[in-house]
């Protein structure tokens, strides 16, 4: 049985804002290639959620935090029960310490 998604504000502030950025710099195919590849990605985890690796041995609501990247972007969730809980989407650019604090930001 697959698990249900559901999705923090704050993780779909993210995807707007990478999804902007891409528009932005690689036009609107690229940003259509990384939606589509995000929900796809999102898809496949609630069949399959140990797929991405743990990350950094991190917890968030007692539940181990896992990360699945995709190019520049990558998908950091949890699963809770039978639910799929995407906390962030990230730019693989960015700084991994910045992504503890804001994993941490959102407990």
């Amino acid at each position: 049985m697959a698990l249900m998604d559901e999705w923090l504000d704050g993780a779909r502030l993210d995807l707007d804002l990478e999804l902007e950025y891409v528009y932005d710099e690689f036009g609107l195919q690229s940003a259509e290639a990384v939606f589509q590849k995000v929900f796809e990605t999102i898809d496949s985890l609630c069949h399959f959620p140990h797929l991405g690796k743990r990350f950094c041995n991190m917890i968030f609501h007692q539940q181990e935090v896992r990360m699945i990247s995709m190019k520049q972007t990558s998908i950091i969730y949890c699963q809770r029960g039978d639910t799929l809980l995407v906390i962030a989407i990230w730019n693989n650019r960015r700084d991994e310490k910045t992504l503890k604090d804001v994993i941490k930001s959102r407990q």
